[in-house]
């Protein structure tokens, strides 16, 4: 009978100790200012853009240890505070719209164009993907810039069409080797 008693005490708490320890996440805070901004007007002679700030805000951004704060969870919390509008992206994962800048691309035959809110934490572009993935930590600074820009297109609409049985040989006349009596 005792055996069994400490048994069971054993068994009841393996199966209360991961019980509590998931209970146990502990919160986490960041307390960072964000910046959404635009550019100011064309770049000057030496390549420098000023630009306008359109918001700026610091604000405390709550988070777990299992599911810590994001550069998304600070745009969405500072924006909702002050009732901006705003819209995410189809999957939910980054800032598509914001203060009348919607993020769009378009191509012509040799270019493609693009506008989105670039999103920096502390100076840098993100290693983690998307704004969705970005964690921010305590001090951080986050500036959305408003970016447009184009690329050469690494495709093309000209379509080069070839037949496969096309004969693409070219004749060649026949020339002869001059005669000689020697031999090499």
């Amino acid at each position: 009978m005792k055996k069994t008693s400490i048994i069971c005490i054993i068994l009841a708490a393996l199966m209360i100790v991961p019980f509590m320890a998931s209970c146990g996440k502990q919160e986490i805070y960041s307390n960072v200012s964000i910046v959404f901004q635009e550019p100011a007007g064309e770049p000057d002679e030496n390549g420098n853009v000023t630009y306008n700030k359109l918001f700026e805000y610091e604000l405390q951004v709550k988070g777990t240890t299992d599911n810590p704060p994001t550069v998304l969870q600070a745009a969405e919390q500072a924006l909702n505070k002050f009732e901006k509008d705003y819209e995410l992206s189809k999957d939910g994962t980054y800032i598509a719209s914001v203060f009348g800048h919607t993020e769009s691309d378009r191509t012509d035959a040799e270019v493609g164009y693009y506008d989105f809110w670039e999103a920096t934490v502390n100076g840098e572009k993100s290693s983690d993907g998307r704004q969705s993935q970005t964690i921010i930590y305590d001090g951080d600074k986050i500036v959305y810039t408003w970016t447009s820009g184009q690329k050469n297109r690494q495709d093309t609409d000209a379509v080069v069409t070839t037949d496969p049985n096309e004969d693409t040989t070219v004749p060649v006349e026949e020339t002869t080797a001059p005669e000689t009596d020697e031999i090499d």
